[in-house]
Parts: structure tokens; C-alpha cells; sequence
């Protein structure tokens, strides 16, 4: 009588173990794809900011060397006494400080996360350096910000409104307004050609007044700009650009021989997206209770502080 053979399968455990197994390898390896794609991201994103803050280094630098050398202080003074009322308190004001308003302003607002989550507290969410050859005007990231983030309470972003020479063209932050007049918004980092720092005396005004408004307006003074401003941090438009969260300049220093400036810079650049908190320790990408963690990866900040001398003439 012939065996019959019969054929063994997988028993059911052996097929739970099976698949146990592969599901265990199947999350280690989207977890390490994840992980890999998100440092990935931030890599990609910390090299953006700090090659692009180099950038700017050597621009604001060069502006800088480029300018006069000539005594902020002096200049400063030489405006609100003669220009404007002969032994005036401005112009004691601008003497008192250095002239330092007349090199820069700054504005602080209260920031907090959207929501009524997360208050910064002030921290400077516009302002201007004046170099003397070129204007530097910024908006802080937090106008800017996508998804939920953070929100700038009582203050608006920054604008600047000058007269055209005519032949100035339209940009996309640039328009045309009324009476030959042409008004920048929307932007992050604008540089304009000022070499008689109109951008800073616009600021203070008359009375070299700190607390300034929102509104460089050199038109007033019939000031004609003969390049149109540029953005320099514009968006690509992907919405993961680049802004300024703060910039700081010294009282420039004058050389005991009275030939040149020495200015101290420091500035403070980072992503838009994130939820950067410039107050937290080491300026952190910190988020608010209410922010999306997905843009979490785009998030990156950096500190640049540098030296410059002006010696034009």
C-alpha cells in the first residue's frame, strides 16, 4: 500500500511572527527615510541662510566702505542747527546720541503667536540703516509668516514713498501713485541709493523724533531717487523665503585722525516659516502651541555680526 505524502504550509503563528517582523522592518525603514528627509531639509535650508547672510555681508559692507567718511555727529548736527532751527533741541538730540538716529532706527512692536498663544513681547519688526551711500529698509519676518505662526500686534509693515525722476519703470514692489510719486511695499529687505541719508532723516523728522512710523516718505522733502529700490530677500514665491528679524548698528566710531568711520553691524536672518523666536535662547526656531509642525523642518536662523570702515570722502 502506497504512503500518501502530504504537504506541510506555514502554521498561523509562524505567519504572525512573519508579518510582526515585517512591519517592524517596514517602520524602521520609513522612520529612517523620514529622519533622513528631514535633515535633509534643514541642511538644505541652515546653507540658504548663512549663504545668503554672507551675501549680505558683503553688500552692507560695501556700502559702507563706499560712503563718507565723514562724522555722523557732526553731519547730524550740522542739519537739525542749520537746516532746520539754529540751536534747536533736535539738534541737541542728534549731538547727544552720536547721531545715531540718523544712521539708524528701529522699531519694536509686540509679537505674539496667532490666537492670543505665545507672546514675544517687543522685539523690532521694521527699521532702516542709512550708510550714507546706500539705504537699507526692512520688514521683520514676522509680517511674512505662512500657515498660522506668529502675528505683529499695532504695527504695520514698513513703506517707502519717494519722487521718480520720470524714468524710473515699475517693479512689483515699486508702483506709481500719484503726482510723479512712487510707493515700495511688501518687501524685506529694500536697498535704496541715498547718499544724503534721506531714508533716516524721513524717520526722525524735523523734531528727531526715534519713534518712527511706518512710513519712510523722502517725497516730502523732494528727494528723487534715479534707480529703482530692490528687494533684496524677495520671495521666490514657494513661500519659504528668507527675512530679517532684526537689525543692529553701532554709533560709528570716528578715528582719531578723522579720516574714516567704523561701523559695528550685527543682523539677525532666518525663515519665514517655523515660528522663530528671536528672544529664546540662541534665537531658537521655538513654536507656538498653535503652529503647524510640519513647516518645522524649513525653519532655520543665524546671527551675523561684522565690522566695516567707510573711508570716502
Amino acid at each position: 500500500m502506497r504512503a500518501i505524502k502530504t504537504k506541510r504550509g506555514f502554521t498561523l503563528v509562524e505567519i504572525s511572527l512573519s508579518l510582526v517582523f515585517i512591519g517592524i522592518l517596514s517602520l524602521t525603514v520609513a522612520y529612517i527615510i523620514t529622519d533622513t528627509i528631514s535633515s535633509y531639509r534643514k541642511g538644505v535650508t541652515l546653507k540658504q541662510v548663512n549663504t545668503t547672510g554672507a551675501g549680505l555681508v558683503d553688500d552692507i559692507r560695501a556700502a559702507i566702505q563706499n560712503s563718507s567718511s565723514k562724522s555722523v555727529k557732526d553731519d547730524c548736527a550740522v542739519l537739525y542747527n542749520d537746516v532746520y532751527v539754529s540751536g534747536s533741541s533736535a539738534g541737541k538730540k542728534c549731538e547727544n546720541d552720536g547721531g545715531k538716529g540718523f544712521a539708524s532706527v528701529t522699531r519694536s512692536a509686540e509679537v505674539r503667536g496667532k490666537n492670543g498663544q505665545g507672546s514675544l513681547g517687543d522685539v523690532p519688526v521694521y527699521g532702516a540703516f542709512c550708510a550714507g551711500d546706500y539705504s537699507y529698509i526692512w520688514n521683520t519676518g514676522y509680517f511674512f509668516n505662512t500657515g498660522n505662526g506668529y502675528e505683529v500686534r499695532s504695527a504695520s509693515p514698513a513703506t517707502l514713498k519717494f519722487k521718480s525722476n520720470g524714468s524710473l519703470k515699475e517693479s512689483s514692489i515699486c508702483k506709481n501713485t500719484s503726482g510723479g510719486t512712487m510707493t515700495c511695499s511688501g518687501f524685506r529687505l529694500l536697498k535704496v541709493k541715498d547718499d544724503s541719508r534721506a531714508v533716516c532723516v524721513s524717520a526722525v523728522g524735523s523734531s528727531y523724533n526715534t519713534n518712527i512710523s511706518n512710513s519712510f516718505d523722502i517725497s516730502k522733502n523732494g528727494d528723487t531717487l534715479t534707480d529703482v529700490p530692490i528687494d533684496l530677500l524677495a520671495s521666490d514665491g514657494t513661500g519659504e523665503g528668507l527675512a530679517l528679524y532684526d537689525l543692529y548698528i553701532s554709533v560709528p566710531a570716528e578715528s582719531s585722525a578723522k579720516n574714516s568711520l567704523f561701523y559695528s553691524v550685527s543682523f539677525i536672518l532666518g525663515t519665514i516659516q517655523g515660528g522663530i523666536n528671536i528672544k529664546a535662547t540662541g534665537g531658537a526656531c521655538a513654536v507656538p502651541k498653535d503652529y503647524r509642525s510640519e513647516n518645522f523642518d524649513y525653519c532655520a536662523i543665524n546671527k551675523f555680526n561684522f565690522a566695516a570702515q567707510a573711508t570716502g570722502g
